[in-house]
């Protein structure tokens, strides 16, 4: 090992891999097209009642990485169609399988294999077309939540722990373990409240420390919705094999068996 590579920070190191996982412009320009693949296969199941099709999640909030499990895209249900959002989750599901897409359930979206890349599809009904409140699904739960997107992005740029959520979000990836991304994200936020902005790899740490020893007891609530708990997508064992990933990450490993 060189001199250099001895003298490289810990947070340099980590900020080294998300410069790897940036996401370029063209992707999410190219998502973007209203004439995109992914927008004509959803207006041509949903017809009029889709108001619209964006990309969202991770891609809103600056926390997608390139080599992430999937492409977020926001499909906008009308508040006219008569739908209730369960049924309109099934029916897309549905659909795309009778067309050969293979369509897989996942957390509140349904994820597509279009050959070069995989698309997370979230559908949201507005409750109101002059509100921001919208209706989702959660597959595991089997129910339907209010909350509201919109504020999901505002609050996570108003946090600002971008760099902390994605080496969190590559450190899931890596090693396998089911944590839904908004979960995660909340956890993320607890723990790093009254932390320093900027210090990465402390922080990063920080969240690993919090994952261990507090992601089993305590409840995440959707800050739109408290009636929401986020962290009811995961079972009581579910948060107890991500505390044992972090804490086995603390247990003196270099950074570069933790995060690649």
């Amino acid at each position: 090992m060189s001199v250099a590579e001895r003298t490289v920070s810990a947070s340099d190191y980590l900020r080294g891999i998300l410069a790897r996982e940036a996401v370029a412009r063209e992707t999410i320009a190219d998502l973007a097209r209203p004439d995109s693949k992914i927008a004509a296969l959803c207006h041509a199941w949903g017809s009029r009642d889709i108001v619209d099709v964006t990309p969202g999640g991770s891609f809103e909030k600056a926390m997608a990485n390139r080599s992430g499990i999937s492409i977020d895209c926001v499909v906008w249900i009308h508040a006219r169609s008569a739908r209730r959002i369960g049924d309109i989750y099934e029916s897309m599901f549905t659909t795309f399988q009778r067309l050969g897409l293979a369509p897989t359930r996942r957390d509140v979206t349904l994820a597509l294999n279009l050959g070069h890349l995989v698309v997370d599809l979230l559908p949201a009904k507005r409750l109101s077309m002059i509100s921001d409140i919208h209706e989702i699904y959660s597959a595991r739960r089997g129910l339907a939540i209010t909350t509201n997107l919109h504020q999901h992005v505002l609050d996570s740029h108003e946090a600002g722990w971008q760099e902390e959520v994605r080496v969190l979000k590559l450190w899931r990836d890596q090693n396998r373990l089911d944590f839904p991304s908004y979960y995660l994200e909340l956890a993320t936020r607890a723990a790093l409240r009254r932390r320093p902005a900027g210090a990465l790899a402390d922080n990063v740490w920080a969240a690993l420390g919090f994952f261990e020893r507090l992601l089993v007891p305590r409840a995440m609530l959707d800050p739109a919705n408290a009636a929401n708990i986020v962290s009811d997508e995961l079972t009581a064992a579910q948060k107890r094999s991500v505390a044992l990933a972090a804490g086995a990450a603390r247990s003196g490993r270099p950074w570069s068996e933790i995060v690649r």
